[in-house]
């Protein structure tokens, strides 16, 4: 029994740990894994978008012509690429405008938060334990 346990401990550690890191990071809340966007003459060329991070949000901007770039209200470029950073809690708005139509998408990613690893490898670990009371106890 102890064995049957310790096994069920283990692969759901290890189902975890893969499912932290591969799934999560692109389940980001309201938007997935990024959004698509279109600067066109309906919108005036232009484009703004809110985002708000519940943990450590990356961001990546990829438009196939350049684009005027604000955050918040604030001029920050010109580019067809950037990369951003938003700590958890805050909300920041983007805006593009542009004169000609445009077409890009944002990326996104989230990091996972330090807990939840931590409950994951300690899964492992009691499952490991588990198995390893088993085998020594067979060996006496």
């Amino acid at each position: 029994m102890v064995l049957v346990f310790s096994l069920l401990t283990l692969f759901a550690g290890f189902g975890y740990l893969l499912y932290l890191n591969v799934v999560f990071p692109g389940l980001v809340p309201s938007y997935g894994g990024g959004e698509r966007f279109t600067l066109s003459e309906a919108e005036n060329y232009t484009f703004q978008i809110p985002w708000l991070a519940y943990t450590r949000l990356h961001l990546a901007l990829q438009t196939n012509a350049t684009v005027k770039l604000y955050v918040d209200g604030e001029y920050l470029c010109d580019c067809t690429s950037h990369d951003f950073v938003v700590e958890p809690g805050e909300q920041i708005l983007i805006l593009m405008k542009s004169d000609a139509p445009i077409s890009g998408m944002f990326t996104a990613w989230q990091e996972t938060p330090l807990e939840k690893q931590i409950l994951a490898l300690t899964l492992v670990i009691i499952g490991l334990f588990g198995i390893g009371i088993r085998i020594t106890g067979k060996l006496r």
